[in-house]
C-alpha cells in the first residue's frame, strides 16, 4: 500500500494528485498549481524526463486526463485493501478518509479523531477570543500612548516658549543697559560743551557792548576828555579780544569737540547667533524601521541605542553600525549579478539533479542536499566538488529523499531523510554519527521533515511537514519543544537568527512566520501573489548579521530580501536557465562575505551573487 501512495503523490508537490495531467512523454502531474506554474510560452517541460511539449490551444487544461490514477484516487478506500491507518499505524479494510484534514483513519480511531478535531476547534475558538481580548487592549493601549504623546508634546512645546523667553528677556535687558551707557555718554560730553556755551555768551555779551559804547564815542565830536575816554575804551577792548582768543585757544574750540560719535561693536554678534541657532534640539524615541535611507540628506541624524532609534542632531558611535546596516540593504538592492555558478544535472560527483538544501562550513565550504540522488555533497569556496556521502536506502547513512541540510557549532552536519521520517547526523568527513526520529504525530515523532536549522548553543530545528508544526532538539536527538501548530499549515524550510529568532516558511500559507526563542509567535508577512513581497510557494529561508531575511520564493522563480521587521527591501531573478535566472529555487544560505548561495532546484545547480 506504501507504493500505491507513491504512485498517488504528485511529483512537483509530493502531496497527493489533484486532477492529474498526463503529458505526451507519459509523466502525470496536478493539472494546478503544478503544471500551471512551468507554462513557458505555450510549451511545457517534463519536469521528470525535461523533454519539451507543446500546450493544446486551450492549455494545460487541454491535455489529457490519467484515467487510470484518476480512477485510483476515486476508488473507496475500503476497496483498497490494507490502508495504514495514520492513528494507530495497523493495516485495515475499513481505513477511511476523513473529510477534515484528508488523514487515513480507520473506524476504530476516526470516533476519537473527530472528537479531537472538535476539541481542537473549541481550542481555536477560544484563542480567537483571547486574541480578541488582546487586540481591545492593544487598541486601547494605543489610544492611551496617543493620548500621552500629545500631553507630552504640549509639554515639551512650553519648554520650548519658556526657554526662548528667557532669551527674549535676556535680550532685552542687555538692550536696556546698552541704551543706558548711550544716554550716559551723551551725558558726560554735553556738560563740559553747555558750560563752555554758557562762558562764550558771557564774553561775547561784555564785548558786543564795549563794541557799542565805543561806536557811539566815535561818531560824536571829540574834546580834550573825549580824546581820553577813546584811549581807555581802546584799551579795554584789545583787553577782552586778547582774553577772547586766549579762552578759545585754552579750550580748544573746535570741530572734533562739538561732533563727537559714539558708536557700538558687536564683537561676539556670529558666535550669540551661530549659538542660538544651534539652541536646543528635539529626540524621540522610535522603534528601529529600515528603509530605503536611514540617513538622509539634510534631515535627522540617526543614531542606534538599544534596539531603538534616537533621532536627534547629536551623533553617536552607534550611529557607524546604522550606516553599516544601510550599506547592506543598498549592496542587496544592487544583488542579481552571478558571481559564480556550479553544477550540472547528471549523478556523478559534482554533478547533482535537483538540489534543495544548501549550508556553509565554518572554513567555507558549501555542503548541498542532492535530492535527485539521495545524496550529500561537499563542495570548496570555487564549487570544485571535495566528496559525497549518502546513497538510497533505509540503513544508517542512507536516503529516501534528503531536503535539507545545516552545520552544528560543533561542525556536524545534519540531514533531514524525508520519507524515512528521519534527521541524520553526520561528522565533518561525512561519517555516519548518529539519527533519531520515528514516524507519527507525538513528540519527538516526524512526518515527512524538510527544513532543519541549528542555534548556537547546538540545538536542533525541525520542520515538521506533514505535522504542520517546528520541534527542537537537542544534538543527541532527545525532544525538547514543539511549537508553530497554531501558526503553521505546512513549515517548509527554517532558520535561526543571530538574536535567537525562528525564521519559518509556510509553503502552502504563502507566508513567512517569526517566532521567538521560546516558540512564541512574533509576526508574519507575505501573502499569495506576483507583486514584491509577495509569494508563490515560499522556500528556503536564510539572515544576514544584521538580521535582514532572504526567502526562496519558489514559484515565482525568484529571491527576496526583507528588512528584520519583514519589510521589503527588494527581489532578484526570473525564470529560466541562463546565469541569474531560476527555476524553481528552495535552499538558501547567507555566505561569510556576504554573498547569497541559492540551490536553483529545477537547473541542478547552485548560483552565487
Amino acid at each position: 500500500m506504501d507504493q500505491l501512495g507513491e504512485l498517488l503523490e504528485c511529483p512537483v508537490c509530493l502531496d497527493r494528485f489533484k486532477e492529474p495531467k498526463m503529458l505526451p512523454c507519459q509523466h502525470t502531474f496536478c493539472s494546478r498549481p503544478c503544471l500551471q506554474n512551468i507554462v513557458e510560452n505555450s510549451s511545457i517541460r517534463c519536469p521528470e524526463c525535461r523533454a519539451l511539449h507543446r500546450l493544446p490551444n486551450n492549455g494545460v487544461e487541454g491535455l489529457p486526463p490519467n484515467l487510470t490514477i484518476g480512477r485510483l484516487l476515486d476508488l473507496p478506500d475500503q476497496q483498497r485493501p490494507h490502508r495504514k491507518c495514520n492513528e494507530c499505524k495497523m493495516g485495515s479494510d475499513d481505513v477511511d478518509k476523513c473529510n477534515h484534514c484528508d488523514e487515513s483513519l480507520c473506524r476504530s480511531c476516526i470516533t476519537s479523531h473527530t472528537r479531537d478535531s472538535q476539541q481542537d476547534l473549541r481550542d481555536s475558538l477560544t484563542q480567537v477570543n483571547q486574541l480578541v481580548s488582546k487586540l481591545a487592549e492593544s487598541d486601547s493601549d494605543l489610544r492611551e500612548r496617543a493620548r500621552n504623546l500629545e500631553e507630552n508634546a504640549r509639554k515639551v512645546k512650553r519648554e520650548i516658549s519658556q526657554s526662548i523667553e528667557r532669551f527674549i528677556s535676556k535680550l532685552q535687558s542687555r538692550k536696556k543697559c546698552l541704551f543706558d551707557e548711550v544716554d550716559a555718554l551723551v551725558t558726560a560730553e554735553t556738560g563740559p560743551l553747555q558750560r563752555e556755551q554758557q562762558e562764550l555768551e558771557v564774553k561775547m555779551e561784555a564785548l558786543t557792548t564795549h563794541w557799542q559804547v565805543t561806536s557811539e564815542i566815535c561818531e560824536r565830536p571829540l574834546t580834550l576828555e573825549g580824546t581820553h575816554e577813546v584811549q581807555q575804551l581802546q584799551s579795554e577792548i584789545l583787553c577782552l579780544a586778547q582774553r577772547g582768543r586766549e579762552l578759545f585757544q585754552s579750550n580748544g574750540i573746535s570741530s572734533d569737540k562739538v561732533c563727537q560719535t559714539i558708536k557700538v561693536t558687536n564683537r561676539d554678534e556670529n558666535i550669540v547667533l551661530s549659538a542660538i541657532s544651534k539652541f536646543g534640539y528635539v529626540s524621540a524615541q522610535v522603534q528601529l524601521a529600515i528603509g530605503d535611507d536611514l540617513v538622509q540628506d539634510g534631515g535627522p541624524r540617526v543614531g542606534r541605542t538599544s534596539g531603538w532609534l534616537q533621532r536627534g542632531p547629536q551623533p553617536s558611535v552607534e550611529t557607524a553600525a546604522l550606516v553599516e546596516v544601510t550599506e547592506v540593504l543598498r549592496q542587496y538592492r544592487n544583488k542579481g549579478q552571478v558571481k559564480k555558478h556550479f553544477g550540472t544535472e547528471g549523478s556523478n560527483v559534482g554533478q547533482m539533479d535537483s538540489p534543495t538544501g544548501i549550508c556553509s562550513t565554518a572554513s567555507g565550504d558549501l555542503v548541498v542536499a542532492d535530492w535527485g540522488n539521495d545524496r550529500i555533497q561537499i563542495f570548496d569556496v570555487n564549487g570544485r566538488a571535495k566528496g559525497c556521502f549518502g546513497g538510497e536506502g533505509a540503513t544508517e547513512g542512507q536516503f529516501n529523499t534528503v531536503i535539507d541540510v545545516c552545520v552544528t557549532s560543533w561542525g556536524r552536519i545534519v540531514a533531514s531523510d524525508c520519507d524515512n521520517d528521519r534527521i541524520q547526523i553526520f561528522d565533518e568527513q561525512g561519517n555516519f554519527v548518529r539519527m533519531f526520529g520515528d514516524s507519527g504525530s507525538g513528540d519527538g515523532e516526524l512526518c515527512r521533515p524538510r527544513g532543519v536549522a541549528t542555534d548556537e548553543s547546538g540545538s536542533i530545528y525541525v520542520c515538521d511537514y506533514g505535522n504542520g508544526r517546528v520541534q527542537v532538539f537537542t544534538e543527541e536527538g532527545e525532544f525538547v519543544r514543539r511549537f508553530g501548530s497554531e501558526s503553521l499549515m505546512k513549515p517548509y524550510y527554517l532558520f535561526v537568527t543571530s538574536n535567537g529568532r525562528v525564521v519559518v516558511s509556510d509553503v502552502c500559507g504563502h507566508g513567512v512566520h517569526v517566532f521567538d526563542s521560546h516558540g512564541r509567535h512574533l509576526f508574519q508577512f507575505g501573502k499569495g501573489g506576483t507583486d514584491e513581497g509577495q509569494f508563490q510557494y515560499p522556500a528556503g529561508v536564510a539572515s544576514d548579521r544584521h538580521g535582514n531575511m532572504i526567502v526562496c520564493d519558489l514559484g515565482n522563480n525568484r529571491v527576496q530580501i526583507f528588512t528584520s521587521d519583514g519589510e521589503f527591501v527588494t527581489g532578484f531573478g526570473s525564470k529560466g536557465s541562463a546565469p541569474g535566472q531560476m527555476d524553481r529555487p528552495r535552499g538558501i544560505c547567507v555566505l561569510s562575505d556576504g554573498g547569497i548561495a541559492v540551490c536553483d532546484s529545477d537547473n541542478s545547480r547552485v548560483q552565487i551573487f
